[in-house]
């Protein structure tokens, strides 16, 4: 919880930061850079990022240090390798992709920043997942802060020295997505140092990870559509105020990514025991504390979204207070379904999330291709919300029909916690 709590803020101070210094135009030009690099990140990952927590959660519930320091090995080859062939792929499409596509050259620029970003985050996001598996929770949570944070500092001094041109921007991104992994890395190497290391090869890791693969990849394009589409039946100064809306959207599921630090892992180690009845307890139990967190928050910002645009970014965004109301509502069912995608993916249910997230992929898809002809970035956003909620009430469906479980919150649950505060402050 402090961990989030503490990058949150650094997220959306950085957000507000750039979105002012470089303006609508710039600033969306950059929100498309990053929505390359994640989609990048994504496939060159090759699905290992969910099954380093599964596999990394499994070996170290059984203590069976050889293989866990094997997997992580194999992991790391091929997300190296992939990275390598993604970000070459991406210097050879780069001019169509920039000019004709999305139409903006300041695109093109920053696209050489690519080398090293996609590497740099898909470390990152490994290591992050590592200490996930190892329910080493405050070292998970403290690099992506180290990240911001370096990235803060940087980012200040670039403004106050008047020199925050994008590209000393995308070098200041580039040193704290170095700096972070590397700090997780030499704190892992001191706690394996002596452990024997198992062969594994990188077949049978690649056996479960591509339909892995498949799904991220489509829950991050479904994710990603909105501003794609947005960037290119629009311009980038539309695209910058979405994005605006779209960070302060992602503050109604903080506590969703504060339990999803947790979750996973634990899901996976008591469907591995067969403990249906703690599996059942901790995943709803979970879901309804990040309700009650996040519901204060939904309603504040669906009441307030354009003052707050207004104060926090400047007056040329509050255009996005729209957008804003309906991505915050796709994001509070989001919330209230709980981490029924994590529970499909740990529970050797994945190839089944896989194909609800094709379906959701497609009908967002389309939907925002229909909808931004129209409405523009107001019609992203209600699409884009729209197959969010199509995807987690097919996921909880298929999850309570396969396990009897629901991932939901529940108001039972809800009850027994106001009691339990209840007693806490007033006895």
């Amino acid at each position: 919880m402090l961990g989030k709590a503490a990058l949150m803020p650094l997220a959306i101070v950085n957000k507000v930061l750039l979105a002012r210094c470089l303006g609508p135009g710039l600033f969306g030009a950059y929100v498309i850079f990053l929505r390359i690099c994640d989609l990048a990140g994504i496939f060159s990952l090759l699905g290992t990022k969910t099954l380093t927590v599964k596999l990394i959660g499994i070996a170290a519930g059984e203590k069976d240090w050889g293989l866990l320091k094997g997997t992580l090995s194999s992991i790391f080859k091929i997300v190296l390798a992939s990275s390598v062939g993604t970000v070459l792929l991406i210097w050879l499409i780069r001019q169509p992709l920039c000019l004709k596509i999305f139409k903006s050259p300041d695109l093109f620029r920053m696209l050489i920043f690519c080398a090293g970003v996609i590497p740099l985050q898909n470390y990152l996001a490994l290591t992050i997942e590592t200490y996930k598996g190892l329910q080493d929770i405050k070292t998970a949570s403290f690099l992506p802060v180290l990240q911001q944070l370096i990235f803060f500092i940087l980012l200040s001094l670039l403004i106050l020295g008047s020199a925050a041109t994008i590209q000393n921007v995308l070098l200041a991104l580039t040193a704290g997505l170095f700096f972070a992994p590397l700090a997780g890395l030499l704190i892992f190497a001191k706690r394996v140092k002596g452990w024997p290391s198992k062969r594994v090869g990188t077949n049978d890791i690649l056996a479960d990870s591509l339909p892995m693969l498949v799904t991220s990849g489509v829950v991050l394009l479904m994710t990603s559509t909105d501003v794609y589409v947005l960037g290119i039946f629009s311009n980038a100064v539309q695209v910058g105020i979405y994005g605006v809306a779209s960070s302060l959207a992602s503050v109604t599921f903080l506590s969703g990514n504060v339990i999803n630090q947790v979750i996973p892992a634990m899901i996976a180690h008591f469907n591995a025991k067969k403990d249906l009845h703690n599996l059942k307890y901790v995943t709803r139990y979970a879901t309804t504390i990040s309700a009650m967190v996040s519901v204060p928050v939904f309603l504040f910002l669906f009441l307030f979204g354009r003052n707050i645009l207004a104060v926090l970014f400047g007056p040329q965004y509050t255009n996005g207070a729209a957008a804003l109301s309906f991505l915050i509502l796709g994001q509070m069912v989001n919330t209230l379904t709980g981490s029924c995608d994590y529970f499909l993916q740990m529970t050797g249910l994945h190839v089944v999330f896989m194909k609800i997230s094709i379906f959701s992929g497609l009908l967002n898809l389309a939907l925002n291709i229909i909808l931004v002809q129209h409405f523009g970035k107001e019609g992203v956003a209600a699409s884009t919300a729209f197959s969010l909620v199509v995807q987690n009430s097919l996921s909880v469906l298929v999850v309570h029909r396969k396990t009897g479980i629901w991932t939901f919150a529940s108001l039972e649950i809800m009850f027994q916690v106001l009691k339990l505060l209840k007693r806490r402050l007033f006895f």
